[in-house]
């Protein structure tokens, strides 16, 4: 990517990179889209995540200093937040609250894309995981 800010990018255009930061993630890719580091954005942290037919996380760490929210572009990705299993297709929104415990993995047959948005929060306690109402 160019040193100048590019506010607007196309996915192909940017460098696909391994997931191998040391916080559990297994066979996967990523992008960086929209970060300090390629737009010099204040807090926001904008990744697309690619993970094969059995990539996965495991042993990923709770994240205590921000939210984090999926958005599955093609595939399906299994979500496992606070010990519960959902399987999330293409089109589906995932919000991962801090200090919750979450992994996800790809059981499908098929690639997986997803968009990461982590947004950092104010400090101080944990509020309680609230419950869905469908």
């Amino acid at each position: 990517m160019a040193t100048t800010m590019r506010n607007i990018v196309r996915l192909d255009e940017l460098e696909r990179r391994p997931l191998n930061d040391g916080m559990g993630h297994v066979e996967g890719r990523y992008w960086e889209v929209f970060t300090k580091a390629t737009v010099s954005t204040e807090a926001l942290r904008l990744l697309v995540q690619e993970y094969p037919p059995g990539g996965y996380t495991e042993g990923h760490p709770i994240h205590e200093d921000f939210e984090q929210t999926y958005y599955i572009l093609s595939g399906e990705l299994t979500v496992f937040i606070d010990g519960k299993k959902t399987v999330t297709p293409a089109g589906t929104y995932v919000f991962i609250p801090r200090g919750v415990k979450h992994e996800h993995r790809n059981d499908s047959s098929e690639p997986v894309v997803f968009m990461t948005i982590n947004v950092p929060v104010r400090s101080g306690g944990v509020p309680p995981l609230q419950q869905v109402i469908k």
